[in-house]
C-alpha cells in the first residue's frame, strides 16, 4: 500500500526532520516517490521512479529535497508496486489550477472504480493512473459547484463532491488536496496519524498514512468507522479547523 505525508505550517517550513523518517518507515513501497510544495503562489513537484529506500539508505534526491524545500504546505507520496506507475510522470503529486488557486493532490486507495472517468475540462492530466482520474473528478465537481452555487463554502463543496465520488465511483480512498494556504485530508478506510509539533517560530501540523509513528511523540490517530462514509479534515497552518464525517 502506498503512503502519504503532509506538512502544514503558518510559515515556510523545512521538514528535514520528518521526511527522511517517512521514507524509511514506508520503505516497503519501492516503486517511486514524489514531493509537492508551494513557492510564491506556484506549485512545484519533484518526482522519481527510483526506490525511495535502498541499501539501507533513503534516496539521495529525496534527502536533498527534504533539506532545501521550505513551504507552508508540503505533500509527499511514496508509491507501491501496485500503484500502476511505470515512470516518474505517473507518480503523485499531481497539479491542477482551478478556482483561482493551484492545487496539489496525492491519493492512495483500493478497489477504486474510476479508471473510465473522462473529464471534459482542461487541462487534463496525462498520467494513466487512478489518482489522476480522482483529481480530475474532484476538480470538475468543485468547479461545477462554484458556478452553480457561488456562495457555497469550499469545505461544503468538497464534502458533497466526495459524497458523489463514493456514489458514482465506489472504492477506498485516502487523499490530500492542498493549495498554498489550506490542506484537506480525507480517508474512508485508512488510519491517519496527526502530530502538532511546537517549533521555535511557531507550530506545525503533520499528517501521514504510515501506520508507525514518525517520532516517539503522541500522534493522534484518526480512524474512519466501518459504518462511516469517511473522515474529512480541514487544516490551515497548524490548526485543524474541521474534523468529521462527510
Amino acid at each position: 500500500m502506498c503512503d502519504i505525508l503532509a506538512v502544514s505550517a503558518g510559515y515556510n517550513y523545512v521538514a528535514q526532520e520528518y521526511m527522511p523518517i517517512f521514507a524509511e518507515k514506508a520503505k516497503q513501497n519501492m516503486s517511486g516517490w514524489g514531493i509537492g510544495f508551494f513557492r510564491n503562489g506556484k506549485a512545484f513537484v519533484e518526482r522519481s521512479s527510483e526506490r525511495v529506500f535502498a541499501d539501507d539508505q533513503v534516496h539521495e534526491g529525496f534527502q536533498r529535497l527534504a533539506r532545501i524545500i521550505d513551504s507552508r504546505i508540503i505533500v509527499s507520496h511514496i508509491s507501491c508496486p501496485l500503484s500502476s506507475g511505470s515512470h516518474s510522470a505517473h507518480n503523485n503529486p499531481f497539479v491542477l489550477p482551478f478556482l483561482d488557486h493551484v492545487w496539489l493532490f496525492v491519493n492512495v486507495g483500493k478497489d477504486q472504480d474510476i479508471e473510465t472517468y473522462q473529464t471534459s475540462n482542461e487541462p487534463r492530466l496525462e498520467a494513466d493512473v487512478k489518482a489522476a482520474r480522482v483529481f480530475e473528478y474532484l476538480r470538475d465537481q468543485l468547479t461545477s459547484r462554484a458556478k452553480s452555487y457561488p456562495y457555497t463554502s469550499l469545505y461544503g463543496s468538497l464534502r458533497d463532491s466526495i459524497r458523489d465520488l463514493l456514489t458514482e465511483h465506489p472504492g477506498r480512498y485516502t487523499f490530500l488536496l492542498a493549495n498554498e494556504s489550506v490542506l484537506f485530508a480525507f480517508s474512508n478506510f485508512r488510519q491517519l496519524l496527526l502530530l502538532r509539533k511546537s517549533e521555535t517560530l511557531g507550530d506545525v501540523l503533520l499528517v501521514t498514512s504510515v501506520g508507525e509513528r514518525l517520532s516517539p511523540e503522541d500522534w493522534l490517530p484518526i480512524q474512519p468507522a466501518e459504518d462511516s462514509p469517511g473522515k474529512l479534515l480541514v487544516i490551515a497552518g497548524p490548526d485543524v479547523l474541521y474534523l468529521g464525517d462527510v
